[in-house]
């Protein structure tokens, strides 16, 4: 069922006409004739209109409809309606609905309800409507940058690698264009590349996870629909394995099971149903029927398709057993401890795997496990059930004299905590194989870039892991998956290697340069203001791509979304002040690095990490000038003038970020997300900030 339809204020136009906004932000995107059809009009009229508005030199791209719809959606979110906008992403509402929420809780970070929008329609523009084009179309045209990278030109032809430290160990990533939906629907050469595997392979990647849905890969007897096409998802999910396995990499499924079933199914099975929620009923494991199914659905999966692993999730994100979100309205589990339900469900996948007759690897997230859970739970694991945590969770820490912990998982904030050392020690003397999940190439602090310039920070998680035994890695989650050169160095670490070695051979003559620039860069990122609070609701993934207001919003930030002007609840647990004040130590500091690295001509890795850098800070620093801007806007007439800086600042911000987008295709691509902007919406945000100028009047 697609997100209810709610009457939300709609932001603020940009252009004359809201199918002049369709043309802008969908030009090159989607075909001319899929536009025009959208709007009422004829192809020939799109390309006109598109001239009007100086975007004519924009070429189609057919990536966009296959890899980058997520940013379609996106764009259109607030702008057309349902039927309009499956029609320009050419989806069915059952596509459509399966993206919004298998695409990484996508409807979450839309705000999980859709902005009641009209029609959009084509008539011809008035005498007024052409003026204001045309001083659009001149604005637009003096920012088309030279463009020496094309959207989705991801991989140079090289890449520097050093020989790895082949101990044993695990190594597993997200690939960092791989699908977050139903990735085994089309061929796996679309978003795992040979190239791209040749990459993992001489940086020692053994392993690569993607996102599975039984019921999509196994019969499943509950609802047959949502089966259909599992022989043919199984063929997919064997070739890639196939090919994965030329270059030493397994394929490892991440499962969040049994999955939920929505009311209209459930009342044909009302003995097999345990805990209801808004969303629907779990699938009780108190009944043989709905063990019985796990195990043969999972037996005849690996069996048939040779998983390095299945990585498991069996607390909070979806709803799984009766008490994967703590409690349950299931009277059958009411007294049934939570670690005894997680439990019984890796339990079942292990026996599964052995009844197979195969080697697939049973993993464990203990992610939302509490301590007394992992305290109890461990021990009653099947000993071949492997363990996984992640390194930085619970640790505490202090910022500007605010204490706080990690929920999730930072960079930031560097990790084993104690959490994470006593439940991977436990694992460990029971004899359970132990991972450490860690964010080496960036985090939802900053996933705009490919990977951030904090390699020390990510020696210093290291040493700390080596210091409890702990080599194997997931070393990303969806974000983080590219091959950089922290995957470079995390291949050839050694406990107690100076650092300063591996910086000369990937760096040559100007390694102590970069390693002091680095170093100061590190020095600032652990100023920045970590919270999980801000790293979900905050405008830093999208930097100047957000467009602004001067009328108050009532719209509430989403997870990784549109931020609006919700910025107490993205600095929380820091008072404005302090958050201000955190972010700005953090920015000197970054400056600084960027500034010695700028010192740098001719090496071309030493240029790419600059671009990095230069584009993440135009993002942190978006973020500070966005909270600023929200918290002045609320007295207009006090801070009139105080606001018109902070525009013109951010219409900067945008100028530059478009530069370097238009230098390097990767910057603002993330795999569950796409590009969170394109550079139509960076050239809006433009429009969008000379607007707001001339409304300060300032």
């Amino acid at each position: 069922m697609l997100p209810e339809i709610k009457n939300l204020v709609l932001p603020d136009d940009n252009f004359p006409t809201k199918w002049q906004t369709v043309i802008f932000r969908n030009y090159g995107l989607v075909s001319n004739e899929r536009i025009a059809k959208v709007i009422g009009c004829d192809a020939e009229t799109v390309k006109t209109e598109a001239a009007r508005l100086g975007i004519e030199s924009t070429v189609f791209n057919p990536n966009w409809e296959k890899s980058g719809y997520i940013s379609i959606i996106r764009n259109n979110w607030f702008l057309l309606p349902y039927d309009q906008l499956e029609e320009i992403l050419g989806f069915s509402e059952k596509k459509l609905d399966f993206a919004l929420k298998e695409e990484d809780f996508l409807a979450v970070k839309l705000g999980y309800v859709k902005p009641e929008c009209e029609r959009v329609v084509y008539s011809p523009l008035t005498a007024e409507q052409l003026r204001l084009t045309e001083k659009i179309a001149k604005t637009v045209k003096e920012y088309d940058f030279p463009e020496t990278s094309e959207r989705f030109d991801f991989f140079p032809k090289s890449i520097r690698t050093s020989e790895f430290c082949d101990n044993g160990a695990t190594r597993f990533v997200h690939g960092y264009i791989t699908p977050c939906g139903d990735a085994f629907s089309v061929d796996s050469e679309t978003y795992l590349p040979d190239s791209l595997l040749e990459k993992y392979k001489a940086q020692g990647i053994n392993g690569i996870w993607l996102h599975g849905v039984l019921s999509t890969l196994s019969p499943y007897p509950f609802n047959p629909k949502l089966s259909e096409g599992w022989e043919l998802r199984r063929k997919k999910l064997r070739e890639l394995i196939d090919r994965t396995a030329k270059y030493g990499i397994k394929i490892y499924l991440y499962f969040n099971e049994p999955r939920y079933i929505t009311e209209d199914i459930a009342v044909k099975y009302p003995k097999l149903l345990g805990h209801k929620s808004s969303r629907g009923y779990s699938l009780c494991l108190s009944n043989k029927e709905v063990r019985e199914y796990l195990h043969d659905a999972i037996m005849t999966l690996v069996k048939d398709c040779p998983l390095g692993g299945i990585l498991t999730i069996t607390k909070s994100e979806y709803q799984t057993h009766c008490k994967s979100h703590d409690r349950t309205t299931c009277e059958k589990c009411k007294d049934t401890p939570i670690e005894e339900l997680s439990v019984l469900v890796n339990n079942i996948m292990q026996e599964a795997v052995s009844d197979a007759g195969v080697d697939t690897e049973i993993i464990t997230n203990l992610w939302a496990w509490s301590p007394e859970e992992v305290e109890r739970g461990i021990p009653l694991l099947d000993k071949r059930v492997s363990v996984i945590t992640v390194s930085e969770s619970r640790v505490e820490f202090e910022r500007g004299g605010v204490s706080n912990h990690v929920r999730d998982y930072s960079i930031s904030v560097v990790g084993p905590g104690e959490y994470a050392k006593k439940a991977l020690s436990l694992a460990a003397s029971l004899g359970h194989k132990t991972y450490a999940k860690i964010q080496v190439n960036n985090s939802w602090e900053c996933a705009a870039v490919p990977y951030l310039p904090v390699i020390d920070i990510i020696k210093e998680h290291l040493d700390n892991l080596s210091k409890i035994g702990v080599y194997n890695y997931m070393l990303s989650w969806t974000h983080g998956g590219y091959p950089s050169p922290l995957f470079n160095y995390i291949a050839s670490y050694k406990p107690g290697q100076d650092i300063a070695d591996w910086y000369r051979e990937y760096y040559g003559d100007n390694a102590e340069k970069v390693h002091s620039a680095v170093k100061i860069i590190c020095e600032g990122f652990k100023e920045y203001p970590f919270s999980v609070e801000h790293m979900y609701f905050s405008p830093q993934n999208y930097g100047p791509a957000n467009h602004w207001s001067l009328l108050p919003s009532e719209k509430s930030s989403g997870m990784i979304g549109f931020s609006w002007d919700d910025f107490e609840k993205w600095i929380h647990p820091y008072p404005y002040d302090v958050f201000i004040s955190q972010t700005d130590k953090m920015l000197e500091k970054w400056m600084s690095g960027i500034e010695i690295l700028r010192e740098i001509k001719g090496d071309s890795n030493v240029d790419e990490l600059l671009t990095f850098t230069e584009a993440a800070y135009i993002h942190l620093a978006a973020d500070k000038i966005h909270t600023e801007y929200a918290y002045l806007k609320r007295d207009l007439k006090a801070n009139k003038s105080k606001l018109s800086e902070l525009v013109k600042i951010s219409r900067q911000h945008a100028v530059e970020l478009l530069k370097l987008v238009y230098k390097d295709a990767r910057i603002g691509y993330e795999a569950s997300n796409h590009y969170y902007y394109t550079p139509a919406i960076l050239k809006e945000k433009i429009l969008n900030c000379d607007k707001l100028i001339a409304e300060l009047g300032e």
